[in-house]
């Protein structure tokens, strides 16, 4: 396939469905728990819709990168791509939708993703076949269960005021909607599923503040685990779910410091300086 000349740009860890991110000098963290019980809601259930997409195009068996970006003949479009690492092949998935944030499924047959705009969650099979609505309202943010028979997301679609996400969980095929936190007042985002365990990690302001916290699937247990002085603006699980990385600060200065998934345990600092490192 040719290269294109024109500017290609990855959307990583785009937006957070209108949520703020403040900012504040960087600070190593030390974090406490606690685990004040939340609420856990069944909703209703949404049906996804499977569109017919083109002839699939050959998946490249080796290592590959998905993203997100206006490379196509419309800049004012996104897409997704695929890069090819062995061949250095950028294969495009013709989506036709606007998609940032994808995430590849644990056995790599799908890609997640959102959609600006309309904000509702689709997979696509990594063939470029099989395009499928998974939610039909505000929905943003998704992340795989470990065996990918569920998605967890972040939405303001039921009973709160408009951007203000809360956690939700819903089966792969589009059934089976369940609310996992509701706080009506409290923007709770980024929710990422443990590789090894029914647990969430997510970001939410219910100190007044962007802090870490996880909860279990069926909404028990919630526990704050970072208490670092700085807002938290990214927090991801490593693949064993073994260890978190975290990125500290706001605008202009964020750190990434990695440790155990207390939150306090061999804590590494793995940036510092006055730059933002984040995502």
């Amino acid at each position: 396939m040719k290269k294109k000349s024109f500017t290609l740009f990855v959307f990583l860890a785009l937006l957070l469905a209108a949520c703020e991110q403040p900012s504040a000098p960087t600070e190593q963290p030390t974090p406490t728990n606690t685990s004040p019980p939340p609420t856990a809601t069944a909703t209703a259930t949404a049906t996804a819709t499977a569109t017919v997409t083109p002839s699939p195009t050959p998946v490249p068996a080796g290592p590959r990168i998905v993203f997100s970006s206006n490379r196509g003949a419309d800049p004012n479009k996104l897409d997704l791509y695929i890069l090819d690492l062995d061949s250095m092949e950028i294969i495009p998935l013709n989506t036709g939708l606007q998609p940032i944030l994808p995430q590849w499924s644990p056995d790599s047959s799908k890609i997640l993703f959102s959609v600006i705009d309309i904000w509702n969650l689709y997979t696509i099979g990594a063939d470029g076949a099989n395009l499928t609505q998974i939610t039909d309202f505000r929905s943003n943010n998704g992340d795989w269960s470990p065996d990918g028979s569920q998605i967890v997301f972040q939405s303001d679609h039921q009973n709160e005021p408009e951007d203000v996400p809360d956690l939700y969980r819903i089966d792969a095929n589009g059934e089976n909607l369940f609310e996992i936190l509701d706080t009506p007042d409290v923007i709770d985002y980024s929710p990422r599923w443990s590789p090894v365990e029914d647990k969430i990690m997510f970001i939410s302001r219910q100190t007044g503040k962007d802090e870490i916290f996880t909860i279990k699937v069926d909404g028990s247990d919630l526990t704050k685990i970072s208490d670092s002085g700085s807002p938290v603006t990214g927090a991801v699980w490593s693949p064993d779910g073994s260890r978190i990385v975290i990125a500290y600060g706001g605008f202009g200065k964020t750190d990434l410091y990695v440790m155990d998934p207390d939150g306090i345990s061999n804590v590494v600092r793995l940036t510092q300086n006055n730059s933002t490192n984040n995502s």
